[in-house]
């Protein structure tokens, strides 16, 4: 249980500067901090609006008393010396996701409805971090001298590569032990293994697949397909509700199939498009040869998330089921093409992954090509990081739920001591006219952040109460 004492400092603290806290969250909303590596330059390899992001912060941190560095526009770090070099750590990151459409209110401002503030990186990431700054800054305004020196590394990159973070990594030794308000409370102690790769078809002459699209993103159930087929309406049959047909004038049927798109470490969420497109297809009686092959193939991929179209499924107790999702679907060059992304625990390895995608291609005249493959990562959720802060939260909070993982990616994979923690809460609902994290009407519970501020400012003080040893 908090301390009541030092939970009425806590809220006298929010009490004085919480108008101030929405109105500096305010100033680094407002800048559109989205990736343009068009008019990268000097000081600014993301762009300009990444750039003036990481500025505005590094000036942000300096006002309440860190020592500010700009890594050439890279990333930045701000320190609060401690009474040694060791580091406690926290990382975050300014840039973020284009708005896109679908906005009930300005994207790149704050507004506050009904104990909510709405704008892109309210809650992704400019809010949690302006919240950790403050927890920081709680400790320094009482006086506060630590044993450790506690860095804030800022980050400009996280929404589309991470390369800031291996340009931080060349050059610094990681913090002794580091979290991330990037992600959930209580605490996301290990991310699910990430596996991307592409399956290409043998050049296909005289077929009647004339076109063959779905999917924005590897990383994505297709929330829309579509295919251009040589063939007259009456040859289909009955086409389902979720498809679209038109018969064309070159005597072909363009076919348009819906769906919902999700996350693929999340693809429950979602539903394939591309499933219901190659399941039409594949007994409609218009396909023969290896384009039958490959709709055979495509089905298989996209007609269940476990992975059991391949016979893939499986599960363990820490990270769940293993997930699938075939993403990219194109037709170039005479060749079909489709992405796959799977999110696996420990009840498979990358290797048996590879040979299970290589054996099933090599069945339709195809190939498989790894893109990419990020190891499992897991922190002991018995050991002091975690429950460190476990404790922090569940004494602020008194919600007792237990540490968790996800099928994600974040920077907190890439440290030998890191996990996620908040600002949002584990399988908790938001109202629907909030949006999630890269949604349109991204937002965040007033309540929510504050309740971080006082996790976070426990937290700190309690991880530079451990022994650190080396």
């Amino acid at each position: 249980m908090l301390d009541p004492r030092l939970n009425d400092e806590l809220d006298a603290y929010l009490d004085r500067n919480w108008e101030a806290m929405i109105s500096e969250l305010d100033r680094l909303v407002r800048i559109e901090s989205v990736e343009d590596r068009s008019q990268a330059c000097e000081g600014a390899p993301y762009g300009p609006g990444p750039a003036r992001a990481l500025e505005e912060a590094l000036a942000l941190w300096a006002s309440y008393g860190f020592e500010p560095h700009d890594c050439q526009g890279h990333v930045g770090y701000a320190d609060w010396q401690g009474e040694s070099l060791v580091q406690i750590g926290i990382i975050g990151h300014v840039d973020v996701v284009p708005a896109g459409q679908g906005w009930s209110f300005p994207p790149f401002r704050v507004t506050r409805r009904d104990g909510f503030l709405l704008g892109r990186g309210v809650s992704d990431d400019k809010g949690p971090m302006l919240m950790a700054l403050h927890a920081a800054h709680f400790w320094m305004e009482k006086g506060r001298r630590f044993p450790y020196t506690l860095r804030f590394i800022i980050g400009n990159n996280e929404e589309t590569g991470m390369h800031d973070l291996e340009y931080y990594q060349e050059r610094f030794d990681d913090p002794a032990l580091l979290f991330s308000p990037d992600d959930e409370f209580p605490v996301c102690y290990g991310e699910k293994g990430v596996f991307q790769g592409v399956v290409k078809s043998a050049p296909i002459e005289g077929g009647r697949i004339l076109e063959w699209e779905a999917g924005m993103a590897v990383n994505a159930v297709p929330g829309t397909a579509r295919a251009v087929v040589a063939c007259r309406m009456g040859e289909l049959g009955g086409i389902p509700d979720c498809i679209r047909a038109v018969e064309r004038e070159d005597g072909a049927v363009e076919l348009s199939a819906s769906g919902v798109q999700a996350h693929a470490s999340t693809p429950e969420e979602g539903e394939s498009a591309l499933a219901h497109l190659a399941g039409f297809l594949l007994h409609a009686g218009v396909l023969e040869g290896a384009e039958l092959e490959w709709m055979e193939l495509v089905h298989d991929v996209c007609s269940s998330f476990d992975g059991s179209g391949l016979d893939l499924a499986c599960e363990d107790g820490d990270f769940g089921p293993l997930t699938l999702v075939g993403g990219v679907a194109s037709l170039e060059d005479g060749r079909l093409t489709q992405t796959i992304d799977i999110r696996f625990g420990s009840g498979i390895t990358p290797e048996r992954l590879t040979e299970v995608l290589e054996a099933r291609a090599d069945l339709c005249g195809a190939r498989f090509e790894l893109l990419h493959c990020m190891p499992l990562f897991a922190q002991d959720k018995d050991g002091d990081l975690v429950q460190t802060l476990l404790g922090s939260y569940r004494d602020v909070t008194g919600d007792m739920q237990e540490p968790f993982t996800i099928g994600g990616a974040t920077y907190s994979r890439h440290f030998k001591a890191g996990v996620g923690f908040g600002v949002d809460v584990h399988g908790q609902s938001r109202p629907s006219w909030v949006g999630s994290m890269h949604a349109a009407d991204e937002g965040v519970s007033e309540e929510a952040l504050k309740s971080a501020f006082k996790v976070y400012a426990v937290a700190i003080e309690r991880l530079m109460d451990l022994e650190i040893g080396f």
